[in-house]
C-alpha cells in the first residue's frame, strides 16, 4: 500500500447560513438546496406519495408533518393551525401541525464557529476477571448545533426564547415616528417550541456545492443573554438540542449531514 496523499478538496472551510423552523425530508431523502444554497421549502401537492416524518409548509406558513403515510388527495386538506392538530388528506394520509410560523427563518449574521455536535453516549461493560473493558454499548445520544448570533430583533428571538410570546404593532403613546414596535413578552409555563434547524455551508473549492447539516426536531436549550454595551455589538449564544422524531425510522430520527460532491 502506498503512503497516503492528503486531498485538499476534502478539507472544509466555509461560512454557515442557519435557518430555523424548517421541514424534515422524507426518510432516505435530503433537504434540497439550490445552486446558490437557498433551501427549498417543500409544499403540499396532489397525488403525492408521502411517508411518516416527511414535512411540508402549508398555505398558512406552518409546518405540517405526515404522521400516517399514503397518497395525498386531489384537494388540500383543512390544515390544523395549532401544534398537534391533525388534518386528514385523501383516504389514508394524516398531517399533524408540527410548528407554527415563521417557517424558514434566516438566523442572520453569525459570529465565529458554528458547531455541529454528533455524539453517542457509550458505557463500558467490565468483568472482574479482566483489566480492560470486555464490551461497550451505546446508551444514549446527544446531537446539537451551537452558534453565536448577532441579530437580536424580536422577530428572530421569538423562536429562541421558549417561554416567550411575540407580537408587533403600533402604539400611539410612543413618540411620533417611533410608534411601530415588535416585542417579546415572557414569564409563565408554555409548551417548549420544537422545530427543525438547517445549517448550510459553502465549499471553498466548489462555490456551487455545499455541506448541509440538519436536525429534524430540536429545542433551544440556552438562556438568551443579551449584553448591551458601547464598545461591542450584542451577541448571544444558542444551542439547538436534538430530540427524537418518533415518526421516522430508527437510524434517521435525529438528523443528517450530507456533502455535495
Amino acid at each position: 500500500m502506498a503512503l497516503g496523499t492528503p486531498t485538499p478538496t476534502l478539507s472544509h472551510q466555509g461560512p454557515g447560513w442557519l435557518y430555523l423552523n424548517v421541514c424534515a425530508p422524507a426518510s432516505g431523502k435530503r433537504h434540497i438546496v439550490a445552486a446558490d444554497g437557498t433551501p427549498a421549502q417543500p409544499a403540499w401537492t396532489t397525488s403525492q406519495v408521502v411517508t411518516a416524518g416527511q414535512m411540508v409548509v402549508d398555505s398558512n406558513g406552518n409546518l405540517q408533518e405526515c404522521t400516517t403515510g399514503g397518497t395525498t388527495g386531489s384537494n388540500a386538506p383543512t390544515w390544523g393551525t395549532t401544534v398537534g392538530a391533525t388534518a386528514a388528506d385523501g383516504t389514508t394520509v394524516v398531517w399533524t401541525c408540527a410548528s407554527v410560523g415563521p417557517a424558514y427563518l434566516f438566523a442572520g449574521a453569525l459570529e465565529g464557529v458554528t458547531d455541529l455536535d454528533i455524539g453517542a453516549k457509550v458505557e463500558e461493560t467490565t468483568a472482574d476477571q479482566e483489566t480492560l473493558p470486555i464490551d461497550v454499548v451505546m446508551t444514549g445520544e446527544v446531537d446539537s448545533i451551537a452558534v453565536t448570533l448577532k441579530e437580536s430583533d424580536c422577530g428572530k428571538l421569538q423562536l429562541l426564547i421558549p417561554h416567550g410570546s411575540f407580537s408587533a404593532g403600533t402604539d400611539s403613546a410612543l413618540p411620533a415616528g417611533s410608534q411601530a414596535y415588535e416585542e417579546i413578552s415572557f414569564g409563565g409555563l408554555k409548551p417548549v417550541p420544537k422545530y427543525g434547524v438547517l445549517l448550510i455551508s459553502k465549499r471553498k473549492d466548489q462555490t456551487a456545492k455545499f455541506v448541509v447539516s440538519q436536525i429534524y426536531r430540536a429545542y433551544q436549550k440556552e438562556a438568551v443573554k443579551l449584553p448591551f454595551q458601547r464598545g461591542k455589538e450584542t451577541t448571544y449564544k444558542v444551542t439547538f438540542q436534538a430530540i427524537a422524531d418518533e415518526n421516522r425510522p430508527t437510524g434517521d430520527r435525529g438528523g443528517k449531514i450530507y456533502r455535495q460532491v
